[in-house]
């Protein structure tokens, strides 16, 4: 299914304008990377001319998901020359440049240091400022503060060469300000935003599943894995939710198992996952999870007169980043 979300900043939030959606067959997309471009493009376009009826959008981001899209989360400090004096837009300005000049690079050494990467082409597509923190208080802005300690966060989506190719195959044509995200990603930006502060949110697709962490209310880490209902469907069950729930505790990596959990995509054949989910995130952690089905009113920066669900949300997430409504 190729999903669209038109919306506008309101206020601070996204007021959506339109939410439409095309199915693809089985098989267009593969684990992000898109096989026919035909068939996608199509549906993409058809997608997005429903949901311009009201205006044309100014800025488009895709939002994909795949085993080799990653989003670095990366912090680099430095130290003002005159702590008393108020922070003014053009100095947080040149710092926010600055900052992603050296966090690019960063990533730039993390790709190297991936295994998983060694060998793939691959392209750093955007990075997305996440905050700053100034003598150790979080902040949005950094204007009219005082202090002299400056942390600035920024999150570095690098993509394969081949992903970001076809991606960009399917675009409309003649939208410059189109840009790729990782879907992981940008959803996990908007529950942020909206105020979910430490969680882990699982979406079950139909050939990836993907798993995002949310750590004091910015995006911690985020991965995916080629393990989706498809695959699950109509097989030995119990076993099969055991692999599922080990892969997904195994993308958290060394970090610390959440309490809060979110789950979407999980059809009715497989009402077994989530349960295996919890008691294995409880075993892991020695102490019982907190597991729910994640729902568009989780997205509280959002506002919609039309009906929107927790598929919805990515689409919802790429069009906020897109109208800069999310931001730490």
């Amino acid at each position: 299914m190729v999903r669209v979300v038109t919306g506008r900043r309101e206020q601070g939030r996204l007021r959506v304008v339109a939410a439409e959606q095309r199915p693809v067959r089985a098989g267009a997309v593969v684990a992000g990377l898109v096989v026919d471009r035909d068939v996608v493009a199509s549906a993409l376009a058809a997608a997005l001319a429903a949901a311009e009826r009201g205006g044309r959008a100014e800025r488009l981001v895709l939002a994909l998901d795949g085993d080799d899209i990653r989003t670095f989360h990366l912090t680099t400090g430095f130290q003002r020359a005159v702590a008393a004096a108020a922070v003014t837009e053009g100095e947080m300005a040149r710092a926010a440049r600055e900052a992603t000049v050296e966090l690019g690079a960063l990533a730039r050494a993390a790709v190297a240091d991936d295994g998983a990467l060694r060998g793939i082409p691959t392209v750093h597509v955007r990075e997305d400022l996440a905050g700053y923190v100034l003598d150790g208080r979080p902040l949005a802005s950094l204007v009219g503060f005082q202090g002299r300690l400056v942390d600035v966060a920024a999150d570095v989506t690098v993509v394969p060469l081949v992903v970001s190719g076809a991606a960009q195959a399917v675009a409309p044509r003649g939208r410059a300000a189109t840009g790729i995200a990782s879907g992981a990603h940008v959803l996990g930006r908007l529950l942020a935003a909206s105020g979910v502060t430490d969680a882990a949110i699982v979406r079950l697709g139909p050939d990836v599943t993907s798993l995002t962490l949310l750590r004091g209310g910015r995006v911690a880490a985020t991965r995916s894995f080629s393990l989706g209902r498809s695959e699950l469907l109509g097989r030995e069950r119990e076993p099969d939710a055991r692999v599922w729930s080990a892969a997904v505790l195994e993308a958290l990596g060394d970090a610390e198992t959440p309490e809060r959990w979110l789950v979407a995509g999980v059809p009715d054949g497989l009402h077994g996952l989530p349960h295996a989910l919890a008691a294995a995130a409880a075993e892991r952690r020695g102490s019982p999870v907190d597991l729910a089905p994640l729902r568009a009113s989780h997205a509280s920066r959002v506002v919609a007169d039309i009906p929107l669900g927790p598929d919805d949300l990515v689409a919802a997430g790429s069009a906020a980043l897109g109208a800069m409504v999310v931001f730490g």
